[in-house]
């Protein structure tokens, strides 16, 4: 097949494409693990390696051996290996000794000319195979010797583990402590970290699950991680009976991983719990069993469980990555092949069949895990907050091109309301000039016109007139609302008048408690209130044969409840029949007077008797909008 046919092979299956980008990615993952599994982790000067080590056994046989050395351990074999060494400590030396072990399985003591300085048992996690934490222990003085000392390390494991030392160091503290601190970041330091993490990460999962419960993946993977945070927490290896409950709680937090990546990936299988099986095992090896049994049924089974439910997971997210391309399959199939990676190692260094000391990284390969997802959390946090951002953005869009239509809208509401209002209020002047000045004019034309007219006559009539165009014109003064301002120029324009007649203006304002200003008061309710008034006092001057007229603002007790301002025109002359009045064409007006007080939402109340006449105006809580609306 010529290139040409191969490019187009590849073309034409897309699986094929993802495959051939998904698994250089995992080659190269692999062997980015295995040169960090390979990489020589820092010790001190050969000058303070002990040599001429030798091994005392159980029986009381003794050997020279080289170190890094490895025993297997059978059982009914003495658990103690017993290694000698001496080292000499210059005469004039005043600094601070120590002994460093760099790698050991499971336990050490260690002994100076004698006398135990140091044990590893006293620590329940110092003793941990894999943890690879090395040991250093400060040589009091009153046990160093100047020149040559004796340094014994016995050296303890339970079958089937096998024992193994990878070195001693002797001399100055400053020299060894660097290499001790070093691998105590790596390997104690780092891993507190992702313990740390991997606790966070589960109660950001479990918040995240129990208020979307349709994140199944979220809580199964929350669920995995508590089971391993419990058991880093309470149960060390230390104790022979906490070895069926770790077993259980790795199977428990292994398992739980293989449904996670089905709900990450979208497929779906309904045997999964199966993978259970292995659990029942420890703890049927817990109760039944004696030590032997139990850590036996823990290496045979807890590994190779591990591993297996490992490929599971790999072959789903890596079937995930070839079929539908998802970047977040490939980013974890990515982490699990690293995690296998170091599984394997760990595998291969338990059985001997690694060159150089026995480390172990799993349990820092399977924090990749843990960054990946880390990972694919934050990328849907930023990808939730860019969504966010952009419907927060359209949002703002149509929220400005809605305000500027609001805006255009209520433009062409104001221009229509300014232009209803001025034809309102054109309509109001014509009617006010018609009624008013227009009819006196009329009177002034005809008496002009007829024989012998009466310049007496012309003269009150022209007043009349102007009297109507100031009232026209004082009206249409912007008061704010202000009644009482509106009224203020009547109340002046009234007194000279009745003064005139020799009659006496009695001004009285009885609302001292109330406002008198009303928001909705427009010119046109102040005419029609106006021409009310005046109709009123002219009524009095003309038939009532007034000494005063009294005008009173005052506040009673409104029809739909609240105080409501009365004004009221009361004269000290003579009543009048209201029915003959009322039927009556021409006079009082009365009916002229009613059709005012409904046009600006008043109501008007006449009582007249032997004593005088009270006009009295209950004025509107609220002034209508329009004549009559009210």
């Amino acid at each position: 097949m010529s290139e040409t046919e191969a490019a187009a092979s590849v073309e034409r299956h897309p699986s094929l494409q993802k495959a051939l980008l998904y698994l250089p990615l995992q080659l190269i993952a692999v062997l980015a693990a295995v040169l960090f599994f390979s990489v020589d982790l820092p010790l001190p000067s050969e000058t303070y390696r002990l040599g001429a080590i030798i091994r005392s056994d159980g029986d009381g046989r003794e050997h020279d051996v080289a170190l890094p050395d490895l025993v297997a351990t059978r059982d009914g074999d003495n658990q103690e290996l017993a290694y000698t060494a001496t080292f000499e400590r210059p005469a004039q030396s005043r600094e601070v000794w120590s002994i460093f072990i760099p790698r050991f399985i499971v336990d050490v003591r260690v002994l100076v000319n004698g006398v135990e300085i140091g044990d590893t048992g006293a620590d329940p996690s110092a003793g941990k195979a894999q943890l690879n934490l090395p040991f250093l222990t400060i040589i009091p003085d009153t046990v160093l010797r100047p020149g040559p000392n004796e340094v014994q390390i016995v050296l303890i494991s339970d079958p089937p583990i096998a024992k193994h030392l990878e070195a001693i160091y002797a001399g100055p503290d400053r020299e060894l402590r660097p290499s001790y601190n070093a691998r105590l970041r790596l390997f104690q330091t780092l891993p507190l970290i992702f313990f740390a993490w991997r606790f966070l990460l589960a109660l950001l999962l479990g918040m995240i699950w129990l208020s979307r419960r349709k994140e199944t993946a979220y809580g199964l993977l929350a669920l995995a991680l508590v089971a391993g945070v419990i058991r880093n927490a309470l149960f060390s290896f230390g104790s022979v009976e906490a070895v069926p409950l770790i077993g259980v709680l790795i199977v428990v937090e292994s398992v739980l991983v293989v449904p996670f990546a089905l709900a990450q990936t979208g497929y779906r299988s309904r045997w999964w719990w199966l993978l259970l099986a292995p659990a029942p095992v420890f703890l049927v090896a817990g109760f039944i069993g004696d030590e032997r049994a139990i850590q036996y049924s823990f290496l045979l089974l807890g590994p190779p469980t591990v591993m297996a439910h490992a490929v599971i997971v790999w072959s789903l997210f890596t079937r995930s990555a070839i079929e539908k391309g998802d970047g977040a399959s490939f980013l974890m199939g990515t982490a699990m092949t690293i995690v296998m990676a170091g599984m394997a190692h760990d595998l291969l260094a338990l059985f001997n069949l690694l060159p150089g000391g026995k480390y172990f990284y799993a349990s820092l390969s399977y924090s990749a895990i843990l960054i990946a997802f880390g990972t694919l959390l934050a990328a849907r946090f930023v990808q939730a907050l860019n969504r966010i951002d952009g419907f927060a953005n359209q949002l703002m869009v149509k929220i400005t091109e809605a305000e500027q239509k609001l805006r255009q809208s209520f433009a062409r509401e104001q221009a229509r309301d300014r232009a209803e209002a001025l034809a309102h209020e054109r309509d109001r002047l014509m009617r006010d000039l018609h009624d008013g000045l227009g009819g006196q004019l009329v009177r002034i034309v005809a008496l002009s016109e007829r024989n012998g007219s009466d310049t007496g006559k012309i003269g009150e009539a022209a007043r009349a007139a102007l009297k109507d165009l100031r009232l026209v014109i004082d009206a249409m003064e912007d008061v704010d609302g202000d009644l009482l301002l509106a009224l203020a120029s009547w109340r002046e324009r009234t007194d000279m008048q009745l003064r005139a007649h020799q009659i006496t203006l009695d001004w009285q304002v009885r609302t001292a408690d109330m406002n008198l200003t009303f928001p909705e008061l427009r010119p046109w309710h102040v005419i029609q209130i106006v021409r009310l008034m005046d109709e009123a006092v002219t009524n009095a001057v003309k038939h009532a044969g007034a000494r005063t007229i009294s005008v009173i603002l005052r506040t009673a007790e409104g029809a739909e409840g609240g105080p409501s301002l009365h004004i009221t025109i009361r004269d000290d002359g003579r009543g009048f029949d209201q029915a003959a009045a009322t039927t009556a064409s021409t006079g009082f007006g009365l009916s002229n007077m009613r059709k005012r007080a409904t046009l600006c939402g008043a109501t008007l109340t006449i009582d007249s008797g032997p004593y005088g006449t009270a006009v009295d105006i209950a004025l509107p809580r609220i002034f209508p909008a329009t004549p009559g609306s009210g």
